[in-house]
C-alpha cells in the first residue's frame, strides 16, 4: 500500500547527473562531495500541484567520483504525524551519480501535492553516500505549501457589443506566502470565443479555457495581484464565468 502511494504521490522525474562546469561554482569546497543548494520549482506550491526539487552538488576533489543519491520526502503539518490526506512517501532508490573532477551535478524529482492533503509544507533531504555507505553530504529543505482558497480570481467585462466582448481577469494572492508559476482555469457558459489575448498565454478547448502566466508577471506577492485581458465573440449571451481554478485549485471567485 505505501509503495502504491508512493507511486501516486511521486511522480518519478529524471535522476541524473549534468557536467556543470566548475568554473561556474565557487572555490570553496569541503570533504568529498558537497551540497551546493536544494531549491524547489515553484517555491510555494497549492495542493494539487506538482513541484520539482532540485539539488546540485559538488566533487571538491580533482578525481572523477561517484556516488549514490537518496533523496526522501515527508509531508509536515501543525501537528506532529502525517498530516490529513497525505500519503506516506517511501525513500526512493538510490541513483548512482558520477561527477566529474572538480566538476558538479545536477538531480530533481518531482512530487504531486494531493488535493486532500493538509500540509503546510513539503521537506525534502538529499544524501550522498560512498560506496561503504558513508555519508558525503546531506541538506534538507522545506517547500511551504498555502493552503486552498488562498487565491481569488474575478472576471470583469469591461466592454460589450453586439457579438463581441473585452474582459479583464484579476488573480488575487491573499495568503501569506507568495505564488510564483499561475495557471488559471475557467469555462465559458454561454459558447464565448476568445480571439485575442494580453498579459497571459491562453489555450481554449470549447468552453474551458487556461490561462498562464508570462514570464514577467509569473510571480504574485502576498497582497497583490495580476490581469490579463481577453477579447472575443459571443452568440445568444455573454454570460461572465462563475468558478475558477489557480494551479488546479478551486479558487474564491
Amino acid at each position: 500500500m505505501r509503495t502504491l502511494l508512493t507511486a501516486a504521490a511521486a511522480l518519478l522525474a529524471t535522476i541524473g547527473a549534468l557536467a556543470v562546469p566548475s568554473a561556474s561554482v565557487a572555490a570553496s569546497c569541503a570533504g568529498t562531495v558537497q551540497i551546493d543548494s536544494l531549491d524547489f520549482s515553484p517555491t510555494t506550491a497549492l495542493p494539487g500541484q506538482t513541484v520539482t526539487a532540485t539539488v546540485v552538488a559538488r566533487n571538491c576533489t580533482t578525481e572523477p567520483q561517484s556516488a549514490a543519491l537518496m533523496i526522501v520526502a515527508q509531508f509536515l503539518g501543525a501537528t506532529p504525524g502525517i498530516p490529513a490526506g497525505c500519503p506516506v512517501l517511501d525513500p526512493l532508490p538510490p541513483r548512482t551519480v558520477a561527477f566529474p573532477a572538480g566538476g558538479s551535478s545536477l538531480s530533481s524529482q518531482s512530487y504531486l501535492i494531493f488535493v486532500g492533503c493538509t500540509a503546510t509544507a513539503l521537506r525534502v533531504t538529499a544524501r550522498y553516500t560512498d560506496s561503504s555507505g558513508a555519508v558525503l553530504a546531506t541538506r534538507s529543505a522545506d517547500l511551504p505549501i498555502v493552503a486552498p482558497g488562498a487565491c481569488a480570481v474575478t472576471y470583469r467585462t469591461t466592454s460589450e457589443w453586439p457579438g463581441g466582448f473585452v474582459a479583464q481577469v484579476t488573480v488575487a494572492n491573499p495568503g501569506p506566502a507568495p505564488i510564483t508559476g499561475w495557471s488559471v482555469a475557467f469555462s465559458y457558459p454561454s459558447g464565448q470565443h476568445i480571439s485575442t489575448v494580453w498579459n497571459a498565454a491562453v489555450q481554449q478547448d470549447a468552453a474551458a479555457v487556461v490561462a498562464v502566466n508570462l514570464a514577467y508577471n509569473a510571480a504574485i506577492a502576498p497582497g497583490s495581484a495580476v490581469s490579463f485581458g481577453v477579447l472575443g465573440t459571443w452568440h445568444g449571451a455573454d454570460t461572465a464565468p462563475g468558478a475558477f481554478t489557480l494551479n488546479g485549485v478551486p479558487c474564491r471567485s
